[in-house]
């Protein structure tokens, strides 16, 4: 089977895990770096365009993210100033596949643009670094005064945003965002017509209300009166969809439908609506695996794939690292919750683990937790990073996959890679980078010294040391790794992993 995938952006999640995942009976082609842009640098759209007709001749299916077929990627969605009709052209590209190949599966996705609540404009318009938060509230009183829920001390409080926005910066925001929902409209149309076979919509750091609300209520809008509710999920998650796709593609080319048990390790953790999202953890869980060609069951002895969701009651937001406790973890027995991984092993399920309880890192507690009683390499999927969309996308591909082509090596160099990525960076170096090196050398975690610089070099041995010192096990299996900053800033980093060629004892 040959699989083409052109990703939502460069970035290490979006470009280098997918080919990373285990081996499962098919060959992935993804663009190279040429053709793909670097974070406020659109892709070259040319380039690309004739990368994707050339690589999809004979492929089976085409995994498209349309925020880069038509903008560039994810963050040029954000800032570009092009007309509605010259993005419209820009897909039919897909339009060209399908006419080429009827054959061809065509898999695309396209974001919900985000509204972020903080003033911080790395990945927005340069505006937002002075009133992103006051754009955000009044998204969100715009959406409240529309239903009818808006209070007087937001009603007040809206006054004096509106005060403080510049007129031209709001004009440029709203108009932006209309834009991208005319042309995501088209996209759910061309599902309609048979042009794309399978379409996601996911929402890119959402919340219950706000800009992003207001549109997906639109898209859910259109989704309905275009009778596709049942086709196309509306989700929270962004930077984890090509990997959902991916498990589609291949389970849908298998003629398989996995089944999926999901098991909570707190009481309460369904119910928890995690940070960045707009609803609770067990209806994203829901879209999610249905996004990915599987199916819901509900007990463990009928499932393929045990998904151990490990979540305390209520959800942390970005906790420094001297913060990290699991609020109110009387309601979660993490004993109890490893005793499950260890009795679904024992009946051979695939058993994969969506490490969701803080934001951005790994639960440290639950992956000493599990070092301890050596289950590191014994389970079949891991991942704590980024969201929690992103986490359990992760984990649903990698499952899925292990659990059509049984790759061993493949699966145990992907997990190898969480451990080192979502625990060892994630949880403990970048809080290092941020607080040695980078005043050290008076850089901020937005600027760098270089891809490769010493801020880097120094994280690098940090981890190195970091992992052999904390989970042996795990370094004994690793030679050395390359680290690299994609987007010259801490909060992620590329790592490829030098996998020593003997095989250690376990």
């Amino acid at each position: 089977m040959k699989i083409v995938l052109v990703p939502l952006d460069e970035r290490p999640c979006n470009a280098q895990f997918p080919t990373l995942m285990p081996k499962a009976g098919y060959e992935l082609l993804v663009p190279p770096p040429q053709c793909l842009g670097h974070k406020r640098k659109p892709a070259d759209r040319s380039l690309l365009s004739a990368w994707l007709l050339s690589a999809s001749e004979g492929a089976d299916a085409c995994i498209l993210s349309m925020d880069t077929l038509v903008y560039g990627g994810l963050i040029p969605s954000r800032l570009h100033h092009d007309p509605e009709e010259t993005l419209a052209a820009r897909m039919q590209i897909v339009k060209t596949l399908k006419a080429r190949d009827p054959n061809l599966r065509i898999y695309a996705f396209q974001t919900i643009m985000r509204c972020p609540r903080f003033s911080n404009g790395d990945e927005e318009p340069d505006y937002y670094w002075d009133c992103g938060a006051e754009i955000h509230r009044y998204g969100v009183y715009t959406y409240k005064e529309r239903l009818g829920i808006l209070t007087e001390a937001e009603s007040a409080d809206l006054a004096k945003i509106k005060a403080k926005i510049p007129p031209e910066a709001l004009a440029d925001y709203t108009a932006r965002r209309q834009t991208n929902l005319q042309v995501l409209m088209l996209a759910l149309q061309w599902v309609r017509d048979g042009v794309i076979d399978t379409f996601l919509v996911p929402q890119d750091d959402s919340a219950p209300y706000g800009f992003t609300a207001l549109d997906q209520a639109s898209v859910t809008d259109r989704i309905k009166a275009l009778g596709l509710r049942s086709r196309v999920p509306v989700y929270p998650a962004a930077d984890d969809v090509g990997m959902t796709l991916l498990a589609r593609a291949v389970n849908e080319a298998h003629g398989i439908r996995p089944k999926i048990y999901v098991y909570y390790a707190s009481a309460q953790g369904p119910f928890v609506t995690p940070s960045f999202e707009d609803r609770t953890v067990d209806a994203t869980v829901k879209n999610q695996i249905l996004a990915a060609g599987c199916r819901r069951v509900y007990s463990l002895p009928e499932c393929d794939i045990a998904l151990a969701v490990n979540v305390g009651s209520e959800m942390l937001y970005l906790p420094k690292a001297e913060e990290r406790t699991i609020p109110y973890d009387i309601e979660r027995s993490l004993p109890e919750y490893l005793d499950f991984l260890k009795y679904a092993l024992e009946e051979g399920k695939t058993v994969a683990v969506a490490d969701i309880a803080e934001p951005t890192n790994s639960d440290l507690e639950l992956v000493r937790l599990l070092r301890d009683e050596d289950l590191l390499l014994k389970i079949h999927a891991y991942a704590g990073w980024n969201t929690s969309s992103n986490t359990i996308g992760t984990v649903l591909c990698e499952s899925c996959l292990y659990a059509i082509g049984k790759d061993e090596a493949g699966n145990r160099a992907f997990l190898l890679h969480r451990y080192y990525d979502d625990v060892g960076y994630c949880s403990h170096t970048r809080y290092f980078v941020d607080t040695v090196p980078v005043p050290k050398y008076g850089l901020t975690v937005f600027e760098l010294d270089g891809v490769r610089g010493k801020c880097v070099e120094e994280g690098k041995a940090e981890l190195l040391s970091y992992m052999k010192k904390e989970f042996p096990s795990l370094a004994e299996h690793v030679e050395d790794l390359a680290m690299w900053s994609p987007w010259n800033r801490t909060f992620e980093m590329g790592i490829c992993l030098k996998l020593k060629s003997h095989r250690s004892k376990e």
